[in-house]
C-alpha cells in the first residue's frame, strides 16, 4: 500500500508541473514608443489607447507606456473597450498616479486578466487617468508612423467623444495572450480533462502493476 500512495503522489506532482507549463505558454504583443502625450490635464483626453483587432485570443494581460509629470495623485486605470458596443470589456486600477516612474520613462506598466477573456473583435486597448491638473499629470507613449496597418492612436476627449488619429501614429500598448498551436488554445477545457484522464489511467496502471508484484 505505500508503494501505492508513492506512486499516486508522483503521478499527481507531475499532472501539477504539466499543468503549470500550459498556463505559462503566453505570446506578447508590444507597440515602442518615439513620443509622449499628456493624460489627464483638464480639457485634453481622459483616456488614450490604440484601436486594433484581437481575433479570437485568450486574453491574459494588458500594459501600457505611462509615466508622471510632477506629484499627481488619483486611479491609474488600464482598460479594453469594445468598439461596435461602446462598452469595457475589461477595466482594472494599475494604481496611483504617484507610484508612476517619472516622466521619460517607457516601461510598460500592466494588469493581469484573472480570469483570462477571450477577444475577438475590434477593440481599444486604453490607459485611462481623470485627476491631473496643469503641473501635476501622467504622460502615455505613442510610436510616430505607420506600424501596423489597420490600427492606430486613439483618445478619448474629456466631454466624451472618441477620436481615432488614423494609420499616421499608434499606442504604445502591450498585451498578452495564451498562445495558439494548430488552431488549438493550449489553456482551453481539453487540456485539464485530458490531464485527469490521464492521469487516472497512469494511476490504474501503477496500482495494477504494483498488486500484480505482490502476489508474485
Amino acid at each position: 500500500m505505500k508503494q501505492i500512495v508513492i506512486a499516486i503522489v508522483a503521478v499527481l506532482v507531475l499532472l501539477l508541473g504539466a499543468a503549470t507549463v500550459s498556463a505559462a505558454d503566453t505570446c506578447k504583443v508590444e507597440m515602442p514608443a518615439s513620443g509622449q502625450d499628456y493624460l489627464g490635464q483638464p480639457g485634453v483626453w481622459t483616456r488614450l489607447g490604440q484601436r486594433l483587432t484581437i481575433t479570437d485570443s485568450l486574453v491574459t494581460a494588458i500594459g501600457y507606456q505611462v509615466c508622471r509629470v510632477g506629484t499627481p495623485t488619483g486611479d491609474v486605470i488600464l482598460s479594453i473597450w469594445d468598439i461596435e458596443t461602446d462598452e469595457a470589456i475589461f477595466t482594472a486600477v494599475w494604481g496611483d498616479a504617484s507610484d508612476l516612474p517619472e516622466g521619460g520613462a517607457q516601461g510598460y506598466i500592466s494588469v493581469p486578466l484573472d480570469p483570462p477573456i477571450r477577444v475577438d473583435g475590434d477593440v481599444r486597448i486604453c490607459a485611462e487617468y481623470y485627476s491631473g491638473n496643469e503641473t501635476d499629470y501622467v504622460r502615455v507613449g505613442y510610436f510616430s508612423g505607420d506600424r501596423i496597418t489597420g490600427e492606430w492612436y486613439t483618445n478619448y476627449l474629456a466631454y466624451g467623444i472618441w477620436h481615432d488619429v488614423g494609420e499616421a501614429e499608434e499606442g504604445s500598448y502591450m498585451y498578452e495572450y495564451v498562445c495558439e498551436e494548430n488552431g488549438n488554445d493550449t489553456s482551453g477545457p481539453l487540456v485539464p480533462v485530458a490531464l485527469v484522464v490521464g492521469g487516472i489511467w497512469a494511476i490504474g496502471g501503477v496500482i495494477y502493476l504494483v498488486r500484480r508484484r505482490s502476489r508474485g
